[in-house]
């Protein structure tokens, strides 16, 4: 499927959520962002829930219904995780732990099989280790343990994104869950770093603007590609003339 074909297939049904998240990181998170309140649950909220609605529009017609639903049970607990963060001071452990969940539905999603590549994770490995010895001192009590295995789990979710690319055949859907998959990673640690190390200039912003980009990339590759659209056609085609020639 060709960009502009993309563009033309999902553009209509991403507008609930371009609108909902410009509302966010424009009008509610500078100005309320920080108070926790119910009304900052559901204005965070709100673009998660029409990435949802997104991806439960493409579940009748999807052949891989195993991959949609697991992009969507970690949607869901990534919203449930929303929630919990906004009352950070008492939730944060229970908002970590609906993220982890979201990780690993996110690396089921994205494969289990081969390819491995696991040169890929051998990449990854010194990286989350850094992040951890780095991010150590900023954690304390049960933190020093669940931190670790956050970061372990988002590796894992990065590093299978990572391994469905095939070079000789792009494809869109995998193409968004890797991107979506290192916008994750992104907006993860810069959200780490200003709540357990120092203060990050415009920090609330990167990691919501990061977090919505990863979210979409993920939510679109659930689209169905091109040749998964031709094959469905060419079984289409041929359940039609079976039926004709009995």
């Amino acid at each position: 499927m060709q960009l502009t074909s993309l563009v033309k297939t999902v553009g209509f049904r991403l507008l609930p959520f371009i609108k909902a998240s410009l509302i966010y990181l424009l009008f509610w998170l500078p100005y309320f962002g920080k108070t926790p309140s119910y009304q900052s649950i559901f204005f965070k909220c709100l673009p998660i829930l029409c990435l949802i609605c997104f991806v439960i529009a493409y579940l009748k017609g999807l052949s891989r219904k195993r991959y949609a639903f697991s992009i969507l049970a970690g949607l869901i607990l990534s919203c449930m995780g929303d929630a919990c963060l906004v009352y950070s001071h008492n939730w944060f452990i229970e908002g970590l732990l609906c993220f982890a969940l979201g990780h690993i539905m996110y690396a089921y999603a994205f494969g289990h099989k081969q390819p491995y590549r696991l040169q890929m994770l051998l990449f990854l490995v010194p990286f989350g280790i850094g992040i951890y010895a780095f991010m150590l001192p900023g954690f304390k009590g049960a933190l020093q343990y669940l931190g670790g295995l956050y970061i372990i789990l988002i590796c894992i979710m990065a590093w299978r994104a990572a391994a469905a690319i095939q070079l000789n055949m792009w494809k869109w859907t995998k193409i968004f869950a890797f991107w979506g998959a290192v916008m994750f990673c992104i907006s993860d640690l810069v959200l780490a770093i200003n709540r357990f190390r120092f203060e990050v200039p415009y920090g609330d912003t990167i990691v919501m603007s990061t977090y919505y980009t990863a979210q979409l990339g993920i939510a679109l590759s659930v689209v169905p590609s091109s040749d998964m659209i031709s094959q469905k056609r060419r079984e289409s085609n041929g359940h039609v003339k079976a039926i004709k020639q009995n």
